[in-house]
């Protein structure tokens, strides 16, 4: 009998020992959002099936009245806010039906005058496939990064907010001059120091008025002798001033809006303002389909957020939708490209990294018609409840 029991025994153990390596075995990995550093490379070819499109792009810029816009005039000073790439934003300011288009100026080197920068310029599309700079749009001339158009104000015309180095304005659109329309800089918005990036609008809390929330960078600080040094960047020695991992990262904004043109900052106190992430671009988008928009964060050699709507409040999901993803983030885009009822979204990463595309499993699709996909476009149409908003994410290249 004690034979017996002794083998019955063993067996157990082993038994035990067995199921749990294959329990190890099969069990999924624990989700690092690092593990897609090792695809960085400095063999920037790409790899492609042989019967992927080849679409032919014909460039239009001189031919549309857009040649003479400048991003940059000056000699470089190796500073990280003049290595930043600046954005764009589309959007119908005057209510004809075509979309106008806002170009951000990165400006010249930190140390040029300001009236020596290049200017930001918003161009107005003539329907004819040409545009005419509009001449009265403000004077603006600063180290830009990035735009978005919004109707904060719900008075049916899209107002602009511009981001960039020391740089936040909001600009009202406002009547015009023979039934033409204008631009003024809102005073109620005051523009405070940071190195902000990214901007979108949407309404959070559904109270049908736009909010913003502007991604902010690192906190960047001018030191000469910084310019001869170097630092680490994913195990790669930069130029010190240039690299961002150089810098603590900036606190991210949430603007509350009140709907009299007030808004409110809010994003720490509902747990968004992403302190640990050099943010690029943001995206509002309802990716659970719950009737509330959620928030997507882009965040360069940081972990990337990606903080659930819970009616008017957030929780932070980055890990537990495994959408962390340690890389160098730019720019971001929402659409359904799989067309199986919900919008997954796309991630743009720095030069020499592969980018990330991302399938919504939030949605059980089977449970609710099917719907046609998403129109292809940067900004979803569920941040448009309270108005139109429209921009473009903005990136850097060393």
């Amino acid at each position: 009998m004690r034979v017996t029991a002794a083998v019955l025994l063993t067996v157990a153990a082993l038994g035990l020992v067995v199921g749990g390596l294959v329990y190890l075995g099969t069990r999924p990995k624990p989700y690092r959002p690092d593990e897609a550093e090792t695809d960085l490379t400095s063999n920037l070819s790409r790899d492609l099936p042989a019967d992927a499109p080849k679409p032919r792009l014909t460039d239009v810029t001189r031919a549309a009245g857009l040649a003479a816009f400048r991003t940059f005039v000056g000699q470089r000073t190796s500073q990280l806010p003049e290595d930043m790439g600046c954005g764009a934003a589309w959007g119908d300011f005057n209510n004809d039906g075509f979309d106008d288009l806002f170009l951000v100026s990165a400006g010249g080197p930190l140390n040029a005058p300001t009236n020596q920068l290049a200017p930001c310029e918003l161009y107005e599309n003539l329907g004819d496939g040409t545009f005419r700079k509009v001449e009265d749009f403000p004077e603006l001339r600063i180290h830009g990064m990035g735009a978005a158009w919004g109707d904060y104000d719900g008075d049916g015309w899209l107002d602009l907010v511009v981001t960039g180095y020391n740089a936040l304005f909001l600009f009202h659109n406002e009547p015009g001059e023979n039934g033409r329309r204008k631009f003024v800089r809102d005073p109620r918005f005051p523009n405070r120091p940071g190195f902000w990036s990214g901007a979108t609008w949407g309404d959070y809390d559904n109270d049908r008025r736009l909010d913003l929330y502007v991604c902010g960078y690192v906190q960047y600080t001018e030191n000469e002798a910084d310019r001869n040094r170097t630092s680490l960047q994913l195990s790669t020695a930069v130029p010190y001033s240039l690299n961002p991992s150089s810098y603590q990262p900036a606190l991210n904004l949430l603007f509350h809006n009140h709907g009299d043109g007030t808004f409110t900052e809010v994003a720490q106190k509902l747990g968004v303002g992403d302190p640990t992430g050099r943010s690029l671009s943001a995206l509002w988008y309802d990716f659970d389909d719950d009737g509330w928009l959620d928030l997507y964060v882009a965040n360069d050699v940081s972990d990337n957020a990606f903080y659930h709507n819970r009616g008017g409040t957030f929780e932070d999901l980055s890990y537990k939708a495994c959408v962390a993803d340690y890389r160098s983030g730019m720019g971001l885009a929402a659409g359904d490209w799989n067309r199986d009822g919900d919008d997954d979204f796309f991630v743009t990463h720095w030069i020499g990294q592969q980018n990330a595309l991302y399938d919504n499993l939030l949605v059980d699709t089977a449970r609710r018609e099917r719907r046609p996909p998403a129109r292809p476009e940067s900004v979803p149409a569920d941040s448009q409840r309270a108005g139109p908003a429209a921009g473009a994410p903005v990136g850097s290249a060393m």
